[in-house]
C-alpha cells in the first residue's frame, strides 16, 4: 500500500527543515571528528603515506571560505607548539600533490563524472594553495618568536638540499612578445642585456626544480664530488616556481588557445596576458580564468608576506627569502612575463559595451567585480615586489647584524624595479599614463557624483597612485614623457582633488602622505611650475572651486589641508612642493596670495616656531618662495606682492626674533585668553564682525590650532599648527641669507640688521621676569615638549634668506603707500607700479636655486613598506582575511565595531555559544 508514496531524499527536507548536505556534514566532522583537524596536533606522527587523511586537505573543501572557516589559526598554532612533524608533513604532501598535479595530464580540469566521486583537479591544486596559505602565515607568526636561523620555517621552508649538477638548454623565444629593450648606455655590456630582455630563458616547472640553482661551491672547497653539485631551490621557491606555472596555465589561468604556441606542445607558456606593455596582442579571458588568477596570486602574497609579521624596527635587516628570490633569483624572462601581466592588467582600459551610447560608457562599464578584483590583487602584487630591497640597496643602512661587512653585500637589484626604469617606447609609456588616468579620472568622476547609477568605489585607488609614485621615481623617461604630453596638470589637478577629499578621514591620511610626497617628487622638475601656471581641466565642486589656475588651486587647497587637524606630516612635503615650482609660477591670484602669506603667519608664531626643532625648515622654504617671485616673476604677480608689502610687520619681525621676544609673546598671549576666561567674555567684544569674517577667522583659527582670539584680523597671530611627530631637520648651515658682496650701500642700507632688536619687555610686562620665562621655556613649548634654546634659535634665525624680502620691502613699500586704500582691493594705479617695477639694482646677488628632491631614508622606505602591506591586509579582509586573526606586527590592526544586520548575527551566535 505504501508503494506510491513519493521518496525524499531525508526526512527533514521532506518537512521543510533545513538541513546539511552531505558536504556540509563532511566539514563539520573534518572540524571535530578523530580523524580530521584535531589528529594534527595529537601525540601521533601522521606518516606521510597516509594518503586516506592527506587527501581530505584537497578534497574536501569546495571554496577558500571553507578552508578559512574549518581550519583556524588557532588549530594550526596548536598543532605547531604540540606535533610541528604533523604541520611539517601537511605542508609537504600539499606541496608534493601540487607539483604533481601542474605537469599532470588531468590537469587543468574543472569537471569530474559525479558517479565517481572524484574531485576536479582545479579544485584539488586550488584547495593545496588554499590550505598552505592557511598554514603558512602561522608559521611566519611563530618564526619572529623563535632563533633566527633555527625557526620552523627556516628549516622546512627555506632550508636547500645538495644534489648532484645537471647541464640545462634554454627554451626557444616568442617572437610576438618581449619589446622591451634600452637604447641608453648603461653599465651592462651590450650583449648581456640584449639576452637578458629578449630570449626565452629558462621556465619556472615543477618538472625542471633545479632551474634556479644556488652557485656551486667555492673553490677549494670540499672534494671534487662535492664541486660537482649544487643546492636545490628551497621548497619555498619551489612553490613559487609552481605559483608561476599556474599563473601560465593554458586552461587555468590564460585560455585553452595558449597551449603549445611556442610549439612545444606544452601547457605552460609565460605569455602577456594583455596587450600593452611588451605584447602587442590580448589573450583574452574569462571570469573562471580571471578567478583562479586572483586564488593564486593571493597565495603569492601569502607565500612572500613574511614582511607583516616584522617589526618596524627590524624590518630592513630582516629576510624575506620568498620575496628576495622572486625580485632577485628568477629568470629574467619569468621576470618580463610576469611584469608586463600584472602591469597590463592593472592599467588596460575596458572597453565600453557597444550597445550603450550613454555619456562616460567606458567609466560606467569598466567592468565586473570579478576583473575589479584581479586589477587590483595584481597591482598589490606588482606593488609589492617593485617594493622589496635587498640590504645593499637600502639607504644609510648597516650590514644585517652577523652578516658580511657592508661591502661585501653584493646583489643584483631588483629586477622588477630595473624593468621598469628602462620602459621607454612611447608607446609604452602613453600606455601606461592614459592607463593610470583612466583609473583617477573614474575616482573622481565616482567621488564628484557625475556618473548618475555609477557609485561603486574604485577599490585600488591607493594603489594606482602608488604605483604612479613609483614610475616618476624610477624612470626618468616617464617623467620626462608625463611633463611633453601636457597631461602633468592633469595628474596634480588629481592628486590635489585626492586630498581634498580624503584630508577629514583619518584612515586615509597614509594615502595624503604619499600624495605630498608624489606632488614634492614631481615639483622638482623644472616644467612642473610651468605646467601649473594652466587652466584646471578637471570640474571642482563649487565647495573647492578656485578662480584661476592650477597653480592658485595647489596653494588654497594646501591651505586648507594646513588648517586640518592630524596633517601636519604633510607640511614640509606640501611647502617644498610650492618652493620648488615658485621660479615659473605667474599671475597667482587675491586668493592664493592671501593665503600664502596666512600660511608665512602661521608658520612664523612664536608658538610654532619653538615648538619643534624642524618648524623653522617651514618658514625657510616660503621664504625661499616668496624670493624665486621676487627674482624671477616679479612684474607677473602684483597680487602676491602686493600681500607680501601689506604684511611687511611679520616680516621685520621674524628678522628681530629672539628666543625671548618669542617666549614674552607667548606668554602674553597666555594671559590674555586666562583673563578672557576668567571674565567669561572675551576682550573687546564690541568688535562686530559679519558672517564672512567669521568663517574666515574660524578657518585661520583652525590653521593656528585654537579658537578665534580677540585680536583676529590685526595681524597678530601667536600659536602655530599643531607640531608634528615627523618634522624636518633644523636648517643647516649651508642654507644662509643671500651675500652683501656686490650690493651697492643703498641695498646694504635695506637688508635686515646685523644684531637683533633689544628683548626689553613691552609696557605693562615688566611683571614678567626673564627667568620666569626661561622656565616655560624648559618646561617645554609644544605638544611634543620640545625645549628651545638661544643658541638654537640664532642658528637657524641667522640662516633665514629674509634679506631680499626686505630690500623689496624697504624698496616698493613707500612707492605705494600713500595708494595704498584702507581696505579693499588696490587700485589699479598700485597694480601698475608694481608690474613696472623693477629690483635687478637693489636685491642681493640670487642664489643658485636647486629643487629639494624627496629623500628616501630607512624611515620613509618602512613607512611606505607598511603603508602598502597594510592595504594588502585590509583588501583581503573583504575576501577570506588571509591573515586574520594572527598577530601582525609591521602595523596596528584596530577592529571596527559590526553594525547592521552583521553585529544582529554576531550577538545571536554568541548568545547561543557559537561564537
Amino acid at each position: 500500500m505504501f508503494r506510491n508514496l513519493p521518496t525524499f531524499k531525508s526526512l527533514p527536507q521532506a518537512i521543510g527543515l533545513p538541513f546539511l548536505s552531505s558536504q556540509e556534514d563532511a566539514l563539520l566532522t573534518f572540524k571535530s571528528g578523530v580523524n580530521g583537524v584535531k589528529r594534527l596536533s595529537g601525540d601521533e606522527v601522521i606518516p606521510l603515506s597516509d594518503e586516506a587523511y592527506w587527501s581530505q586537505y584537497w578534497t574536501l573543501f569546495s571554496s577558500a571560505a571553507d578552508v578559512y572557516n574549518i581550519l583556524s589559526a588557532a588549530d594550526v598554532r596548536q598543532a605547531l607548539a604540540s606535533n610541528p612533524t604533523n604541520v611539517a608533513n601537511l605542508v609537504e604532501v600539499l606541496s608534493q600533490h601540487l607539483f604533481a598535479l601542474i605537469p599532470s595530464d588531468a590537469f587543468p580540469g574543472s569537471n569530474a563524472a559525479p558517479e565517481t566521486g572524484k574531485v576536479p583537479s582545479t579544485l584539488q591544486a586550488l584547495n593545496c594553495l588554499r590550505v598552505l596559505g592557511r598554514v603558512i602565515v602561522v608559521v611566519y607568526e611563530a618564526q619572529e618568536e623563535g632563533v633566527p636561523g633555527q625557526t620552523w620555517a627556516d628549516e622546512h621552508l627555506f632550508s636547500r638540499k645538495r644534489v648532484k649538477r645537471e647541464a640545462r638548454a634554454p627554451a626557444a623565444a616568442d617572437e610576438n612578445q618581449f619589446t622591451i629593450a634600452d637604447d641608453d648606455d648603461d653599465d651592462e655590456d651590450e650583449d648581456d642585456e640584449t639576452d637578458a630582455l629578449n630570449p626565452r630563458k629558462l621556465k619556472a616547472s615543477l618538472n625542471d626544480p633545479l632551474s634556479n640553482p644556488a652557485p656551486a661551491a667555492a673553490e677549494g672547497e670540499g672534494d671534487d664530488d662535492e664541486a660537482n653539485t649544487e643546492l636545490l631551490p628551497s621548497l619555498a621557491d619551489r612553490l613559487f616556481s609552481a605559483v608561476i606555472d599556474l599563473l601560465f596555465c593554458a586552461g587555468f589561468s590564460v585560455p585553452e588557445s595558449v597551449r603549445g604556441i611556442a610549439g612545444s606542445g606544452d601547457k605552460i607558456n609565460y605569455i602577456i596576458w594583455e596587450k600593452g606593455v611588451g605584447s602587442t596582442v590580448s589573450i583574452g579571458s574569462t571570469p573562471e580564468l580571471d578567478r583562479n588568477k586572483v586564488e593564486v596570486l593571493r597565495f603569492l602574497l601569502v607565500l612572500v608576506s613574511n614582511t607583516i609579521y616584522t617589526p618596524p624596527s627590524a624590518l630592513q635587516t630582516t629576510p624575506n627569502p620568498p620575496l628576495a628570490h622572486m625580485t632577485h633569483d628568477l629568470e629574467r624572462r619569468l621576470v618580463l612575463s610576469l611584469l608586463c601581466s600584472l602591469l597590463n592588467t592593472s592599467l588596460a582600459t575596458p572597453k565600453a559595451d557597444a550597445t550603450t551610447s550613454l555619456p562616460y560608457a567606458n567609466l560606467v562599464f569598466r567592468g565586473s567585480d570579478e576583473r575589479r578584483t584581479l586589477v587590483r590583487t595584481c597591482l598589490m602584487t606588482l606593488l609589492v615586489a617593485l617594493d622589496y630591497r635587498s640590504f645593499d640597496d637600502l639607504p644609510g643602512l648597516p650590514p644585517p647584524p652577523g652578516g658580511p661587512p657592508a661591502d661585501a653585500v653584493k646583489k643584483d637589484d631588483n629586477a622588477f624595479r630595473f624593468f621598469i626604469s628602462k620602459l621607454h617606447r612611447k608607446d609604452d609609456l602613453e600606455f601606461v599614463l592614459s592607463g593610470i588616468l583612466s583609473i583617477l579620472e573614474e575616482h573622481h568622476a565616482v567621488k564628484s557624483g557625475y556618473l548618475p547609477g555609477s557609485r561603486q568605489p574604485i577599490p585600488y585607488i591607493l594603489e594606482a597612485f602608488m604605483l604612479l609614485w613609483r614610475l616618476v621615481d624610477l624612470n626618468k623617461r616617464f617623467k620626462a614623457y608625463l611633463f611633453e604630453s601636457g597631461k602633468a596638470v592633469d595628474i596634480v589637478g588629481y592628486i590635489i582633488l585626492c586630498c581634498l577629499e580624503y584630508k577629514n578621514d583619518p584612515a586615509q591620511h597614509g594615502l595624503l602622505r604619499l600624495l605630498a610626497y608624489l606632488l614634492q617628487t614631481l615639483s622638482v622638475d623644472p616644467a612642473f611650475g610651468t605646467a601649473i601656471n594652466q587652466p584646471l581641466r578637471q570640474t571642482v565642486p563649487s565647495k573647492w572651486a578656485v578662480q584661476g589656475s592650477t597653480a592658485d588651486f595647489m596653494i588654497t587647497s594646501i591651505y586648507s589641508i594646513a588648517t586640518t587637524p592630524g596633517l601636519n606630516p604633510l607640511f614640509p612635503a606640501l611647502t617644498i612642493a610650492i618652493a620648488n615650482s615658485a621660479p615659473s609660477l605667474r599671475h597667482l591670484g587675491v586668493q592664493a596670495s592671501t593665503r600664502l602669506m596666512q600660511l608665512f603667519k602661521a608658520f612664523s608664531s612664536p608658538n610654532f616656531l619653538l615648538a619643534d626643532e624642524g618648524h623653522p625648515r617651514l618658514v625657510y622654504y616660503l621664504l625661499e618662495t616668496f624670493n624665486s617671485i621676487l627674482y624671477h616673476q616679479l612684474n607677473e604677480n602684483p597680487n602676491l606682492v602686493y600681500a607680501i608689502l601689506q604684511k611687511h610687520q611679520d616680516f621685520q619681525t621674524l628678522a628681530t626674533f629672539t628666543l625671548m621676544s618669542g617666549l614674552r609673546d607667548i606668554q602674553r598671549r597666555k594671559n590674555r585668553i586666562a583673563a578672557a576666561e576668567e571674565r567669561n567674555a572675551p576682550p573687546r567684544s564690541g568688535l562686530v564682525r559679519t558672517n564672512s569674517e567669521l568663517a574666515m577667522l574660524a578657518e585661520k583659527a583652525a590653521l593656528l590650532g585654537r579658537e578665534i582670539d580677540d585680536d583676529e584680523g590685526e595681524g597678530e597671530e601667536s600659536s602655530g599648527p599643531r607640531t608634528s611627530e615627523s618634522s624636518p631637520a633644523p636648517l643647516a648651515s649651508n642654507e644662509t641669507t643671500p651675500t652683501k658682496a656686490g650690493m651697492s650701500e643703498k641695498a646694504r642700507g635695506k637688508m635686515r640688521a646685523t644684531e637683533p632688536a633689544s628683548d626689553a619687555p613691552a609696557e605693562g610686562e615688566n611683571d614678567v621676569t626673564d627667568e620666569e620665562l626661561l622656565n616655560l621655556a624648559a618646561g617645554g613649548i609644544g605638544p611634543n615638549g620640545y625645549v628651545p634654546t638661544q643658541e638654537w634659535v640664532t642658528s637657524w634665525q641667522k640662516g633665514l634668506p629674509l634679506d631680499p624680502v626686505l630690500v623689496a620691502i624697504s624698496e616698493l613699500l613707500p612707492k605705494i603707500q600713500d595708494s595704498m586704500p584702507a581696505q579693499g582691493a588696490p587700485s589699479a594705479k598700485v597694480f601698475n607700479i608694481l608690474k613696472g617695477a623693477s629690483l635687478d639694482d637693489v636685491l642681493p646677488p640670487a642664489q643658485p636655486f636647486v629643487p629639494r628632491k624627496f629623500q628616501w631614508s630607512p624611515q620613509s622606505c618602512v613607512w611606505l613598506t607598511s603603508l602598502l602591506w597594510g592595504d594588502v591586509y585590509v583588501a583581503n579582509l573583504t575576501y577570506i582575511g588571509a591573515w586574520r586573526d594572527t598577530s601582525v606586527r609591521l602595523f596596528g590592526v584596530k577592529q571596527a565595531p559590526a553594525k547592521g544586520r552583521a553585529a544582529q548575527v554576531d550577538r545571536m551566535l554568541k548568545m547561543i555559544g557559537v561564537a
